[in-house]
């Protein structure tokens, strides 16, 4: 087997994951509501914004802060977009392993 079908079984396996799935269904369900899809939307785009932001250098302001702490607080009252994001966060461990693991085999490669 060669490296690249080894790659294409790992995506297969990340998709076949509960986290995956489950992801999958929350979001095909919340868009069956377009209120909450699109609040939930508009928070991401947001969250989106100001995350390319800080990687940029650019300073985040206190209000756009607690802009966005508002937004959480409010979002998070729906269920349905709670699950999607603790979803989400399950999701965003799975892959900070696989980076971390993928860090860990190259270390060799770039450490001189």
């Amino acid at each position: 087997m060669n490296f690249y079908d080894n790659i294409n079984n790992l995506v297969s396996s990340f998709k076949k994951t509960e986290e995956y799935t489950e992801y999958l269904k929350l979001k095909e369900s919340l868009k069956s509501n377009s209120d909450t899809y699109n609040m939930l939307k508009d928070f991401k785009d947001k969250q989106n914004e100001m995350q390319i932001a800080y990687i940029n250098g650019q300073e985040v302001t206190k209000e756009k802060q607690e802009e966005m702490e508002n937004l959480y607080s409010i979002i998070i009252q729906n269920e349905e977009c709670r699950k999607i994001l603790e979803c989400e966060m399950k999701i965003n461990i799975i892959l900070a392993d696989l980076q971390k693991a993928m860090g860990e085999a190259i270390e060799e490669l770039i450490k001189f």
